[in-house]
């Protein structure tokens, strides 16, 4: 009950974004994903290994490169060839809510790849919120 509280206040107090444009199909959503734990990103392949046994839906991702900056970026087993997803209609609520979606680090909402159709605008402009 808690929780629920806690989300729409935090909905009501923060300025309102919207997305604009739509999918591409580019795919880079699915692909060089970054998780956390504990608060920071996975760097360590016997992390992951060890959060796919807690954690069973960890199992529908696989580990595909590192960034600059070390971190290990993550592929969704249910990319097509086509770039669409096979579970559509199940997706996680990460899925379904991106790229409107917050960085664990910063608390920032994410900004899609240039390729990515969509992009975050607030609802109001700068000004109006003075």
């Amino acid at each position: 009950m808690l929780k629920w509280l806690k989300f729409y206040l935090n909905r009501l107090q923060s300025p309102g974004y919207i997305l604009k444009g739509e999918c591409k199909k580019c795919g880079r959503c699915c692909r060089n994903i970054v998780f956390f734990a504990y608060g920071n990103p996975i760097k360590d392949i016997k992390l992951f290994e060890e959060l796919k046994i807690k954690n069973k839906r960890m199992n529908l991702f696989y580990p595909s490169g590192k960034n600059e900056n070390g971190e290990i970026l993550f592929t969704c087993k249910s990319l097509l060839p086509d770039n669409c997803c096979k579970y559509y209609f199940f997706r996680s609520l990460y899925c379904r809510r991106y790229p409107l979606v917050k960085s664990l680090s910063t608390g920032k909402y994410l900004n899609p790849p240039e390729e990515c159709g969509y992009r975050v605008v607030p609802k109001k402009p700068f000004k109006d919120y003075i």
